[in-house]
C-alpha cells in the first residue's frame, strides 16, 4: 500500500495522553502499513535509573505495538525535546507524520495545549496529529 505517511514519529513522555496517543499513533501505521519511530526525549543529565525505567517504559510500549503486528524503531533520544521533534528526527527519518498527546506531564500544561506540542505544531516540517 502507497501512502503519504511512509515514516511516523510517536514521541512519548510518559504520560497517559502520550501513551493513548502512541496506541492510536500504532493502530494508524497498522492501516497505512507505514515504518513507525518511537522516540522518548531526555535531558542530556538524566542519571542511569531514570535512563533504565524510561528503557523499560518504552519495550512496554514495542510489546504493545508488535502485539498490534507493528514493527517499530525506538529509541530514547537526548536534547531538547522541542528542536529534536519539530527538526532533527523529521530529517533523520525522512518523517511525514508526528502523532503525539496535546499536552504532556506537567500540571500547567493540562489546562492548555503542552508547549512542546504547541511548538511542533506550529514548527515541524510535515503533518502533526494531536490526539486528546
Amino acid at each position: 500500500m502507497s501512502t503519504v505517511y511512509r515514516n511516523i514519529l510517536l514521541p512519548v513522555d510518559g504520560s497517559q495522553q502520550s501513551i493513548d496517543a502512541f496506541k492510536s499513533g500504532i493502530l494508524l501505521a497498522k492501516k497505512l502499513e507505514s515504518n513507525v519511530y518511537l522516540v522518548l526525549v531526555l535531558d542530556e543529565n538524566s542519571d542511569e535509573i531514570v535512563v533504565n525505567k524510561r528503557e523499560a517504559f518504552l519495550g512496554s510500549l514495542a510489546d504493545f505495538a508488535s502485539k498490534e503486528g507493528v514493527k517499530l524503531h525506538k529509541e530514547i533520544i537526548y536534547g531538547e525535546p522541542r528542536s529534536q521533534i519539530a527538526h532533527d528526527l523529521i530529517d533523520r527519518w525522512s518523517i511525514n507524520l508526528i502523532v503525539m498527546g496535546a499536552t504532556g506531564k506537567g500540571r500547567i500544561a493540562k489546562m492548555t495545549i503542552g508547549s512542546v506540542t504547541e511548538y511542533v505544531l506550529r514548527n515541524a516540517k510535515c503533518a502533526v496529529l494531536i490526539s486528546r
